[in-house]
């Protein structure tokens, strides 16, 4: 079994790997079109910061660290400090959206 592990081609490994960086992009999206309508919805403040957090955690990365990598060229820990910067931001707003107080 391991032997036909070992088997995979390199480029079907890249594209399974392209593939997997979709997927939580695809479902950040969802998730924050969903907070977001619900925020509409009810007119829900930290629903909106929840919302902006998702984006910012599970979207804005890949397209940021293909303009990063391809346009400016940096090296790899100087783009994975730049990376990490919006993650940061959506946790630090999907734990306030979670935590302030509704207003009723």
């Amino acid at each position: 079994m391991l032997d036909t592990l070992l088997q995979i081609d390199l480029e079907t490994l890249r594209t399974i790997r392209q593939v997997s960086e979709v997927i939580p992009m695809l479902l950040g999206l969802a998730i924050s079109y969903l907070a977001y309508t619900a925020y509409r919805q009810n007119q829900s403040r930290p629903m909106l910061y929840i919302a902006a957090g998702f984006v910012l955690v599970l979207f804005v990365q890949a397209p940021l660290a293909l303009i990063l990598i391809y346009v400016l060229e940096l090296p790899t820990p100087v783009l994975n400090s730049i990376i990490q910067i919006p993650e940061f931001i959506g946790l630090g707003l999907i734990l306030y959206g979670l935590w302030m107080p509704r207003r009723d």
